[in-house]
């Protein structure tokens, strides 16, 4: 007996030896890429378990291991159903997606688009004349260059400041080149927005000022200091937040008449761009630039003529308004030290771009429309908005436009009321850096 115990003994000594311990143990299982170890002798347990492929990859969503999430496959390209047209977007024959929205007719000074060759405004309709009841001479109308043509700066002098507004030529800036690391503050005051409400779907779009797209002579061209500013702050914010890249759709219209010359705004049509920018963020197939009806009105001078103290090369180079009409029917209300008054979203009886958008710059503005989606968008925005708003009638059936500027109260209580389902906070680069806090006590109310 003594002598089966020794033995006994002795071959447990040996399987001791040979596998490191008595007992293995282990502190994690196997993985897909890890197999599980003995943390005593560090001999494999069990083999990594490889991973477990999830549905093939598509247009819409790469393949993923079903066990750990890792991406296995890339996303696959959009298959192309054919190519933009003036009034037809591009869009993925599999899956639908818009890949490029309609191009927009490009129409000359007789209506016609010279791309397809149709007819879409009457002769004499398009333009209107400040003060006059009547279509513009053939003179008035052919001194406005179509929209979507080249040639509306012309930047042959050198720049000089006129008080703070930078005259290039035959148009002005603001010369903004911005910290292109970003502003973290601004990223931050959007996430804690999203954060307070994470049922509401949250977009965050910053949009640049002209100086992006007409660089002043003898200064440096800021363009990808605020591409680089815009991607940055971006970057800090939340993957709760959808963020729109407004610059990739606008820089391939760069040479278009995207912002006023003789204002700091931009025009309806840089709005209109974002507009579709913001769309295809978010799932949306944007109307397409020639579907809208449309008014022009010749003969304005903005804000950097009246800062600039009227300077000479702006006085002799008016710009012009665009009114586009949203397709859907809408009424609009606004309110100001507690009074509500009645107001349109796009007014083509002026020329003014404080007036022809939004009743100009209101505290509290609400949109009913006629879409009956169940959707509300709820919009944090100061002057450049005012732009962009008109053409998000045509996707909610209401609309809440708050100024960050302005005291409104409560939003938490605005979102209650109205049922908001979705928010944009929507500024231009350089009112990200000076409104701030603006944005701050509006949307965190």
């Amino acid at each position: 007996m003594k002598k089966l115990i020794l033995l006994t003994a002795a071959l447990l000594m040996m399987a001791i030896a040979l596998t490191g311990c008595h007992k293995h143990v282990s502190v994690a299982a196997a993985t897909c890429t890890e197999p599980e170890i003995c943390t005593e002798c560090g001999k494999v347990m069990t083999e990594a378990l490889g991973h477990e492929p999830g549905p093939e990859a598509t247009c819409s969503a790469p393949q993923l291991c079903q066990r750990c999430g890792t991406e296995l496959a890339p996303q696959l390209p959009h298959t192309s159903g054919g190519p933009a047209t003036c009034t037809q977007p591009e869009s993925c024959s599999v899956c639908g997606a818009v890949i490029r929205p309609a191009l927009g007719h490009n129409v000359g000074g007789d209506g016609v688009c010279a791309v397809c060759g149709q007819q879409i405004i009457p002769a004499g309709q398009r333009y209107i004349a400040p003060g006059k009841g009547d279509a513009a001479s053939s003179a008035d109308a052919a001194s406005v260059v179509a929209e979507t043509d080249s040639g509306h700066y012309h930047n042959n002098t050198a720049a000089y400041y006129a008080n703070a507004v930078l005259v290039c030529g035959d148009y002005g800036v603001e010369y903004f080149d911005p910290d292109p690391t970003g502003s973290s503050a601004y990223a931050d005051t959007v996430n804690r927005f999203a954060a307070k409400y994470p049922n509401i779907h949250v977009t965050c779009l910053l949009t640049p000022k002209c100086c992006a797209y007409q660089s002043p002579a003898g200064y440096d061209d800021p363009h990808d200091n605020i591409a680089s500013f815009i991607r940055a702050t971006y970057g800090m914010m939340d993957s709760s937040v959808t963020t729109v890249d407004c610059m990739g759709l606008m820089d391939q219209h760069a040479e278009e008449y995207m912002f006023y010359r003789t204002d700091h705004h931009w025009t309806s049509l840089g709005a209109y761009y974002a507009s579709a920018a913001y769309c295809q963020a978010n799932g949306i197939t944007p109307w397409g630039l020639a579907t809208y009806d449309t008014v022009i009105r010749t003969g304005y001078t903005g804000s950097l003529y009246m800062y600039g103290g009227h300077p000479a090369d702006l006085t002799a180079n008016p710009d012009y308004s665009v009114a586009r009409f949203p397709h859907v029917g809408y009424s609009m209300v606004y309110y100001r030290d507690g009074v509500q008054y009645n107001g349109q979203a796009v007014n083509g009886g002026t020329c003014d771009y404080a007036g022809m958008f939004m009743c100009g710059d209101q505290p509290l503005t609400v949109i009913t429309t006629d879409n009956k989606n169940g959707k509300t968008l709820l919009i944090f925005k100061e002057s450049y908005g005012n732009a962009f708003v008109p053409y998000m009638i045509d996707y909610y059936e209401r609309i809440v436009v708050v100024d960050i500027r302005e005291d409104v109260g409560s939003v938490s209580g605005i979102i209650s009321q109205y049922g908001v389902t979705d928010a944009l906070i929507i500024n231009n680069c350089q009112a990200a850096i000076s409104l701030r806090s603006n944005l701050e006590s509006r949307a965190l109310s």
